[in-house]
């Protein structure tokens, strides 16, 4: 027999799916909850793990100013831009605390900037005293880093065209192909032959740069602008000069931290220099006295040398010294003829010959010899790598190099990187995409 729903039934009913949806609403709350707080967790973990990104200084958002009582002895030679005032100053103020004067420990504690010593020693405005430091030196905040390797990049011509690589630890290996595969006609129903891709390695080991110098002791807040200015100079000029002379000139011995630069690498393809296919022989002799044989049509087929693939807008440019671009480039541009005395006089800044820009980096060649690789021209970022391990640290001592007795303060200043040319061509007439022009053995 059929059973008749009653009014207590519905109404049991009723209660039992009001419970149920309450039950059901608490557990998706709940999830909703828990799957809110992961995603939030591992948003933040992501963040803490993401390489290391450009720093934005707080002078982008800050209202900061310097101190009215600060005085300019001279104008800011290294520093640049609407905000060069006031990061010389910071930077300046920096330096105090990391030779533990108040005055500095008071400003970066008041103005967020952590004195982060190298081995992990953190001076705080609680341990302010005279003269604090740590053993290991102290690491160069990011908004100071980025000024320093603005500065390296500046007045480094190797840095500023070459690869730059991140080292998570004092050695880096990267895959480099050197080979493809490759393709065969063949016959019906007859296999082709096989062809792999091959590999080799380009290893990256760490080396420490240092650089020592004497400063005087009256480090005073007054005076803290230019002096900012100018130890970021001194120090980012240094590292600048030793990077391009390990990254063109390097032999390997201990003076280059076992480096190999670019024109020692191209030399040492083959004993004999005929053989070597990234080099042209320049036409002429006497170049035991002077650049005079070169001729123009010597810089033509060192462009013809460089394999296409290495011919890139932007990246491939000329490398030589201000001699040689003055006394040889520019003496066979203007004998070449075509040009208005105008073209000659007003032309810009910007360097260029036979149509691709010309870098100037001193270490180059400036007087002439025999068998000497005079000039460079091609592709960096493809031949080259600079790893960068670790960022800038600064020290400061009263004591060492007799600075007590001669009332100075001498400045260390540290980093750790490597440079690696791995691709120069070989003797077998294939070039890399870096070649050059040497002189002839007479």
């Amino acid at each position: 027999m059929k059973r008749n729903t009653t009014t207590n039934d519905i109404a049991s009913q009723i209660e039992v799916d009001a419970v149920t949806n309450t039950d059901a609403t608490e557990t998706e709350t709940m999830a909703e909850m828990i799957q809110s707080a992961v995603a939030e967790g591992f948003a933040t973990l992501r963040k803490d793990l993401a390489p290391g990104r450009r720093f934005t200084s707080p002078l982008d958002s800050d209202e900061f100013r310097v101190p009215a009582t600060v005085k300019r002895y001279s104008s800011l030679k290294h520093f640049a831009g609407s905000a060069a005032d006031e990061r010389a100053y910071r930077f300046g103020m920096f330096c105090l605390g990391v030779y533990g004067k108040k005055q500095g420990l008071d400003f970066c504690h008041r103005h967020g900037i952590a004195l982060h010593g190298g081995d992990g020693e953190i001076i705080s405005a609680k341990t302010q005293r005279e003269n604090a430091n740590a053993s290991s030196g102290f690491l160069v905040p990011d908004e100071f880093q980025n000024d320093l390797i603005d500065l390296r990049e500046k007045y480094g011509v190797f840095r500023q065209n070459t690869r730059i690589v991140p080292m998570a630890s004092d050695t880096r290996s990267d895959p480099r192909r050197t080979n493809g595969v490759a393709a065969y006609f063949v016959g019906e129903s007859v296999a082709p032959s096989t062809s792999d891709k091959t590999w080799d390695r380009v290893r990256l080991t760490a080396k420490k740069l240092m650089v020592l110098t004497k400063y005087s002791n009256e480090l005073n807040e007054d005076a803290v602008l230019n002096i900012g200015d100018d130890l970021a100079g001194e120090i980012a000029y240094a590292f600048a000069l030793k990077e391009d002379q390990c990254g063109f000139l390097g032999d390997g011995t201990s003076a280059y931290g076992g480096i190999t630069g670019v024109n020692t690498a191209l030399r040492a393809v083959d004993a004999t220099i005929a053989n070597i296919a990234g080099l042209i022989v320049s036409s002429g002799s006497g170049f035991a006295g002077n650049y005079n044989g070169i001729a123009l049509g010597d810089f033509n087929d060192v462009v013809a040398k460089l394999p296409e693939y290495a011919d890139v807008p932007g990246d491939t440019r000329w490398y030589c010294s201000k001699f040689f671009w003055g006394s040889v480039m520019q003496r066979l541009a203007t004998a070449a003829g075509g040009a208005r005395v105008s073209d000659i006089i007003d032309t810009p800044q910007q360097k260029s010959f036979l149509g691709y820009p010309v870098a100037i980096s001193q270490v180059m060649p400036k007087t002439s010899a025999v068998s000497q690789i005079c000039c460079l021209f091609g592709n960096l970022r493809l031949a080259s790598r600079l790893g960068d391990r670790r960022m800038t640290t600064i020290q400061m001592s009263e004591h060492a190099l007799n600075a007590f007795e001669q009332d100075e303060v001498v400045i260390r200043g540290t980093e750790r990187f490597d440079i690696v040319v791995h691709d120069v061509g070989d003797k077998a007439g294939n070039p890399g995409p870096i070649v050059g022009l040497i002189t002839a053995a007479s």
